[in-house]
């Protein structure tokens, strides 16, 4: 080769390795800025972070999730689980991840369940959570000052036990993904590990068997009786005037149900297709019953109670329960035991590296007093 276009390669050479260079010098900044962006924008997100919120934690969690991802170095997720959290590492069983992911996993399963935004959720230590719950067999009476207290009625109580089953997910990636330093590896992780736990506890939150699962609310026993003599834990529903649609009579008839006690933050529950034909629903005098919100931050409304959309709800159909009106918060409990945990497994999928996550959760109702259906009359 002459020397003119060997020392022309030889330019062209260093000036090639000058290029990588910067590029990894600084591609490795650019990820790192991008990414405590990415969490300053999350905590103001809503639900992102609360008072009292360090954003400072969230770019350690990410930092110690990152460095677990890269290189199974799990150093930074034990530090940060001896300062905040409850639950033991274990090298086989995988680590607490960090509060952010948590948060994340959370949002997302918040936004895809009304069931999951409007229930009481509740932390266990253990297997399972038991709730006592008083069935009225307590009286008592007026007495004066100085009267004599005749001893009352002895109180029924009842048991209502929730376990916690193991959800999981196992999301993939190869080698060369996590080595890419522009790839969000992180950021990958908590969104394939929230969308598929949003998207199982929402389904079992609604039709769940209870096995190793919450117990879903379409599955409890169902009746037409009324609270004052229908057998504890089963539900009552409110049947339509039609097989193939909803009229105004029908929600009035269910929301009339619910006790005036339990309507203080009672809601709406269904989903879009049902909402559409709602909003069209219209009174006496020709006025839409729907209200529209006004915005974003507000919810539509009907006869002045909120409505939650939830795409687990059934469509309108003969013997379907397309419409749930109902108190969550004091119906249903979400069980929780802290905290999730999450494995870096090289070994079982080569070439990819599986990242295998768990959530113990459970369900049930809690008073069934507190929730309504509207059942479709049958064809």
């Amino acid at each position: 080769m002459p020397p003119d276009f060997q020392d022309i390669k030889n330019v062209a050479d260093e000036l090639g390795d000058k290029f990588d260079e910067f590029r990894n010098i600084h591609g490795d900044r650019l990820s790192l800025i991008e990414k405590e962006l990415l969490a300053m924008t999350y905590l103001k997100r809503p639900g992102g972070g609360g008072v009292g919120h360090d954003a400072g934690n969230a770019v350690v969690g990410k930092a110690a999730l990152r460095a677990y991802i890269k290189g199974g170095d799990a150093s930074g997720l034990i530090e940060l689980q001896g300062k905040s959290m409850s639950t033991g590492s274990d090298p086989d069983g995988g680590y607490a991840v960090p509060e952010y992911l948590d948060q994340e996993v959370e949002i997302l399963e918040s936004e895809a369940s009304a069931i999951v935004r409007l229930a009481r959720t509740v932390n266990t230590t253990g297997p399972t959570y038991k709730k006592v719950v008083n069935l009225r067999g307590t009286t008592s009476g007026w007495v004066g000052e100085t009267d004599v207290r005749p001893e009352t009625g002895t109180p029924k109580l009842s048991i209502i036990e929730i376990s916690v089953g193991e959800l999981y997910a196992n999301p993939k990636l190869t080698q060369s993904m996590i080595d890419d330093v522009m790839f969000d590896a992180e950021g990958f992780i908590s969104t394939e590990v929230g969308e598929e736990f949003s998207d199982q506890l929402a389904a079992a939150l609604f039709s769940g068997d209870g096995v190793n699962k919450p117990t879903g609310i379409l599955t409890k026993n169902i009746t037409a009786e009324a609270d004052s003599v229908r057998a504890f834990g089963a539900l009552q529903y409110v049947e339509s005037a039609s097989a193939t649609t909803i009229t105004f009579d029908d929600l009035k008839n269910l929301k009339s149900s619910l006790r005036a006690k339990y309507r203080t933050g009672a809601a709406w529950i269904m989903n879009d297709n049902t909402a559409l034909v709602l909003s069209k629903i219209k009174d006496a005098n020709g006025d839409y019953i729907w209200r529209d919100a006004v915005t974003d931050a507000d919810a539509d409304t009907l006869f002045g109670y909120r409505v939650e959309i939830d795409e687990n709800a059934p469509d309108i159909g003969a013997g379907a329960y397309p419409v749930l009106f109902a108190n969550l918060a004091r119906g249903y409990y979400i069980v929780r035991r802290k905290g999730r945990l999450l494995l870096r497994d090289p070994y079982t999928s080569k070439p990819y590296v599986n990242f295998y996550t768990t959530e113990r959760v459970g369900g049930d109702v809690v008073n069934s007093q507190a929730i309504k259906l509207l059942k479709i009359k049958a064809a």
